[in-house]
């Protein structure tokens, strides 16, 4: 039993003895209590203290207020089980009006997360000002500008009760080691590929110009002017994968939706377009469809409204937009013989358009070393910073952003958080240490989350997860290497053994046999 100190919201104090009190501790987030405890003795005086705001001590002297409570009757008693979330989550309690913008310094965005409550904060690191731009921070609950904050400035955050920590990078280096049949068991990960990129573009700050547009040309006559002026009422339209609406479209939804409007057939995807009409170069002109990587493999198409300026679909971020096309040069451009003989029908109109469109102060490319492998360049959506305008910033920004690697988590489904005789681990959020095996892992992970029993009732499991590990990319090669070492050596074994195998067979090897080729791999001798 552990004696869990309660706190109603008049102030009354009791203290509860409960059992299966565990403790959910994860990066960025607020901590939870779990437990346990039957409405009999002095546990009856804290079931009436049950209710709004009601707060719970853990021996640690952290504060967890009731979230959830929920009473099973038995023959004898009631058996509440009770969550209930760190009192840091206060922060929700308070609505900010003011809000921020520009660039602003991390401290001056925590006094107004905090302003009007009894949070404190402390910052544990340097940092930058951050360049919000346009957008702003606050006009939210308080919890709402802590998770800004923890976006902008790329931070992380724990609590002591109401003292906020920021930090860089929370957690110790080299805290622990867990090593499998010692003092953790049945380490398992998962390798997810879903989302694995090797190129990226990427945008810096946003400049708007205006560009002035004779429409007595013949590239936005009367018919030019109508694909024009039919296009622009779309400019903001959501960006959705696979869309061809203006509920929500992709670059070549929006592109073939303009022309079909116009009776000109067109579909998706843009390895379709690009093949659409005959390959122009600049200067274009109304209606032709701009695009981006090699002819047959393009992954990006606008829509070109004058010699200047093009309409596109950008990305999730942006949704449909109007920039220059000096801002990001296509590869190459396709004009349509039918959309072409629209656009040329003028009139006598001498008047001129001034467009509005936004120039980027740089933008480039980045790509992973596995691009030039057979993976090939797999493209991520275009990146944009709100601050960035130097090119070689950019692209290191966008090696941070490019996603070239699975995400692999790794887990504990039961462990001991107590010192083993050999080998002494510190666990907290942020800590890392290392993983190791019989069957030769042995990798450095970082803490995610973990979950801590407090009293030793039995069946209770702490359990550990393991944060994304992100690998180099000279592991996919090592990887493709041992497969080719392994499937060798496995060839040189049957052959020494005599025996006949056909390569479409699967072949069933003894435990003995793998073994001396792991160890062969792994130590570049021979079987």
């Amino acid at each position: 039993m552990i004696k869990l100190p309660i706190t109603s919201y008049t102030g009354d104090q009791s203290v509860l003895l409960a059992y299966n009190v565990a403790v959910t501790k994860t990066i960025n987030s607020y901590p939870t209590l779990s437990f346990v405890f039957n409405a009999v003795g002095q546990n009856l005086v804290a079931e009436d203290m049950l209710g709004p705001r009601s707060l719970f001590t853990t021996p640690d002297g952290q504060q967890y207020r009731l979230t959830t409570s929920n009473p099973v009757p038995n023959s004898e008693f009631r058996v509440y089980t009770v969550s209930a979330t760190h009192i840091g989550h206060d922060l929700h309690d308070s609505y900010i009006m003011n809000t921020l913008s520009g660039v602003q310094s991390l401290r001056a965005c925590l006094d107004l997360m905090i302003q009007g409550t009894p949070f404190k904060y402390q910052i544990d690191d340097n940092f930058d000002d951050h360049d919000f731009g346009t957008e702003t921070i606050g006009g939210g609950h308080g919890d709402d500008i802590l998770s800004a904050i923890a976006q902008a400035w790329a931070c992380e955050y724990w609590f002591d009760n109401y003292t906020v920590h920021i930090a860089k990078t929370i957690g110790s280096q080299n805290a622990f080691t867990f090593v499998d049949r010692v003092n953790a068991n049945y380490i398992s990960w998962n390798e997810d590929y879903s989302s694995f990129y090797t190129a990226i573009h990427g945008f810096g700050k946003q400049i708007e110009q205006n560009t002035t547009v004779d429409d007595g040309g013949s590239s936005s006559g009367g018919g030019a002017q109508e694909v024009i002026n039919f296009a622009k009422q779309y400019v903001g339209t959501p960006y959705v994968w696979g869309g061809n609406t203006p509920s929500g479209w992709d670059c070549s939804g929006f592109v073939a939706y303009i022309y079909n409007h116009f009776g000109i057939a067109m579909h998706q995807p843009t390895t379709y377009e690009e093949y659409q009409g005959t390959v122009v170069g600049p200067p274009y002109q109304t209606g032709d469809m701009l695009f981006w990587g090699g002819r047959g493999s393009t992954y990006h198409v606008a829509l070109a409204l004058d010699d200047n300026t093009l309409e596109m679909a950008a990305n999730p971020e942006r949704g449909t937009v109007v920039q220059a096309i000096s801002a990001w040069q296509p590869n190459f451009g396709v004009r349509n013989d039918k959309m072409a003989a629209l656009v040329s029908q003028s009139n006598s109109s001498d008047d001129s358009t001034t467009t509005t469109s936004t120039v980027y102060s740089c933008q480039t490319d980045y790509f992973s070393p596995l691009a030039d492998s057979e993976i090939g360049k797999v493209w991520q959506d275009p990146y944009t910073s709100d601050t960035i305008t130097d090119e070689n910033q950019l692209k290191v920004a966008l090696k941070g952003q490019l996603h070239d690697y699975p995400d692999v988590q790794y887990s504990m489904s039961w462990m001991t958080f107590k010192n083993n005789s050999q080998i002494t681990n510190s666990i907290d959020i942020g800590n890392t240490g290392w993983l190791r095996d019989r069957h030769g892992l042995d990798v450095n992970v970082r803490i995610q989350s973990y979950t801590k029993y407090l009293d030793d009732r039995s069946g209770n499991n702490d359990s550990i997860t393991f944060g994304n590990k992100i690998f180099d990319s000279t592991t996919w090669e090592v990887r493709q290497n041992q497969s080719q070492d392994r499937s060798r050596m496995i060839a040189e074994l049957q052959k020494s053994s005599g025996s006949d195998v056909r390569n479409d067979i699967t072949v069933t090897m003894t435990d003995d046999q793998m073994q001396k080729i792991r160890q062969a791999t792994i130590g570049g001798g021979s079987v």
